[in-house]
């Protein structure tokens, strides 16, 4: 019961903070220890509340690791060899956003000699001193409990440092049929040791034809992990006809260690409805 209403509790959180309006620039942070020479280096973002509200937010890191699935997942603090946990100084830690002021928050990060090879990070999260009391109610009227929420987005902070590679695979893709919904599974993996993030266009075809391109959403991929992820394909029931051959193709890009734009590329063929499978 404890993890649903955690879980309930994260979902309300992601609602609030859409509503409170709340403006991050930039959204992460990327850094390079390669190109300075002293033991520091230094970065910062700025915050931005809504014109006509006043959030009061505290600042505090830890660190995580993205699963499988791109879901985030925080991790207690073990001196770990890539966190930057208490490498990382902050200011400041507590502070006020009113009627639209931008308050930026500046940081540091000290004893790069003592990182590994590749890339650290943390995850510096602001979050809503005021807590928020939302009330469950029954079918019936009655109360059936209360969950205490606080609001609070996070900006990544990641670092890279020595010899660092940024390399990704597009290791398989799958057409599924369930009724009327189709869907794509596909697998990248990144097998480096500092993270990938890909973007990319999917195309659906028959012959020479194109049926329809559409966005495949974009995702950060650790360094030696990987993400299975799953695209809805919105497509018309008339562009499909059942027991016709169609084709999937993906095209997914990234940035390398260089920053070198590159390819990955894979295609599948399905009939719809004779297959209820096809994976490469």
């Amino acid at each position: 019961m404890k993890k649903i209403l955690m879980l309930l509790a994260l979902l309300i959180l992601t609602v609030n903070t859409a509503n409170a309006a709340v403006k991050i620039s930039p959204s992460y942070v990327e850094l390079e220890a390669n190109k300075t020479k002293k033991d520091y280096t230094t970065g910062s973002f700025t915050i931005t509340g809504g014109k006509d509200e006043t959030i009061r937010f505290k600042v505090y890191p830890v660190f995580f690791q993205y699963d499988t699935k791109g879901r985030f997942v925080e991790l207690e603090d073990k001196a770990q060899n890539n966190s930057l946990m208490g490498k990382l100084k902050f200011y400041p830690s507590e502070f006020t956003c009113k009627n639209g002021i931008t308050q930026k928050v500046r940081f540091t990060i000290t004893d790069l000699k003592t990182l590994p090879a590749g890339e650290s990070r943390l995850l510096l999260f602001l979050e809503d001193v005021n807590t928020k009391e939302i009330v469950i109610k029954k079918a019936n009227g009655d109360i059936g409990g209360k969950i205490l929420v606080k609001t609070r987005v996070g900006v990544p902070i990641y670092l890279d440092k020595g010899n660092f590679t940024k390399r990704g695979t597009l290791d398989t893709l799958a057409f599924k049929q369930n009724g009327d919904e189709l869907n794509c599974e596909y697998k990248v993996s990144s097998t480096g040791n500092s993270k990938i993030r890909y973007n990319g266009f999917g195309y659906l075809t028959q012959g020479d034809k194109l049926i329809k391109q559409f966005d495949v959403h974009g995702s950060t991929v650790a360094g030696g992990t990987f993400l299975e992820k799953i695209q809805q394909l919105d497509i018309p029931k008339e562009s499909i006809i059942e027991g016709q051959e169609y084709k999937i193709k993906f095209i997914l890009t990234y940035k390398d260690e260089n920053q070198r734009e590159k390819v990955l590329k894979k295609e599948i063929t399905f009939i719809p409805n004779k297959s209820a499978q096809v994976k490469i």
